[in-house]
């Protein structure tokens, strides 16, 4: 019986710790960052960061005092043809500056405009944003999703109170 009770408050307690913990985004600033970025919890602090980033291009970044929901951002500026925005960039561009990182949903990130009139004439971006854990980095294709880690501790838990009864 005791056995029975541990497992269950134990397994409850990793199930509760991942529907607690906020939002997770890649983060990085620049093109040589991005390349192998960090991941961070988004908090007023990291959004307000991106805001503070966003305004070394931006002269229309609104301030917001706070936010109780975050998003995950992904926004590249680069020279040469325009791609679809699906397409990764192509030998034919430059990768001028790129950014990842948690944000503010009322900042409308993708609908920024570029302060310097050189670069608003001669810059192309590649923007999106999304609200699941890491999804603003299309890094190694064979990386473990979440819902991969919910399904092996469901079998895994399954299994163990098969073989504890």
């Amino acid at each position: 019986m005791w056995k029975k009770l541990i497992f269950t408050v134990v397994l409850v307690a990793f199930v509760g710790v991942r529907f607690a913990s906020s939002l997770t985004c890649y983060s990085c600033n620049d093109a040589t960052s991005c390349k192998n970025p960090t991941v961070q919890t988004c908090s007023n602090a990291t959004a307000n960061a991106t805001s503070d980033w966003l305004s070394t291009y931006h002269n229309d970044v609104p301030e917001v005092g706070g936010s109780q929901s975050f998003l995950c951002a992904n926004l590249t500026y680069y020279t040469g043809p325009q791609i679809p925005p699906t397409t990764p960039l192509g030998p034919n561009n430059t990768l001028t500056s790129e950014f990842l990182g948690c944000a503010h949903p009322d900042i409308r990130i993708c609908a920024r405009n570029l302060t310097d009139p050189d670069a608003r004439a001669h810059w192309k971006s590649h923007c999106g944003v999304c609200y699941t854990d890491n999804c603003n980095y299309d890094g190694p294709a064979g990386t473990f999703s979440g819902s991969a880690y919910t399904i092996i501790g469901s079998i895994s838990a399954l299994l163990l109170t098969k073989v504890l009864s």
